[in-house]
């Protein structure tokens, strides 16, 4: 369906101000000289789309490490549900009981809380609501170094298994609250 405008469909007005509609996959192909397919992104494309709807069930359209904390703190959540998103960051990130140098790609920021995160994943903490939210400070910061340009576009494709994860988890986490 062609969406409307004042003046007809949205490709009628595009193509009378000269605008050439491109499809985003086209253009990011022919600019960085990829050859991505629909599949190798749509684990990407569907993440903005989760994001936005577990930022506003979740914490009140304003996200925060410290809002989410504080929104868990009032749940009694069961992790069950999370220990297949604990395993694979684990599996991603520790190696006999260390972190691994990836863990340095998540660029935590000073506000972060990475202590946190190391400690959840190397086992020292065991809260469940800890759990939790160490698990959505990675897929956040997934998410800002999607938004912000450090993933390389080039290599974009090679993060779809983290972007299914984090959108297992961010659908997990909007369908228990």
């Amino acid at each position: 369906m062609k969406r409307q405008t004042k003046g007809g469909t949205l490709a009628a007005s595009l193509n009378t101000l000269n605008i050439k509609v491109i499809g985003m996959l086209d253009w990011i192909n022919n600019r960085y000289g990829t050859t991505f397919s629909e599949n190798d992104l749509s684990s990407i494309n569907d993440f903005s789309l989760i994001w936005n709807i577990f930022e506003n069930v979740v914490c009140g359209n304003d996200f925060s490490i410290a809002r989410l904390q504080q929104n868990l703190a009032h749940r009694n959540m069961d992790i069950q549900p999370f220990r297949v998103h604990l395993e694979y960051f684990k599996n991603r990130y520790v190696s006999n009981g260390l972190l691994t140098p990836r863990f340095n790609h998540l660029s935590f920021r000073q506000k972060d809380r990475r202590q946190l995160v190391e400690n959840v994943l190397l086992e020292t903490n065991n809260n469940s609501n800890d759990i939790i939210l160490a698990i959505a400070i990675i897929v956040y910061r997934y998410r800002n170094n999607l938004f912000h340009g450090i993933k390389d576009i080039q290599q974009i494709d090679q993060q779809r298994d983290n972007f299914e994860i984090a959108n297992n988890f961010l659908t997990t986490i909007i369908d228990n609250f």
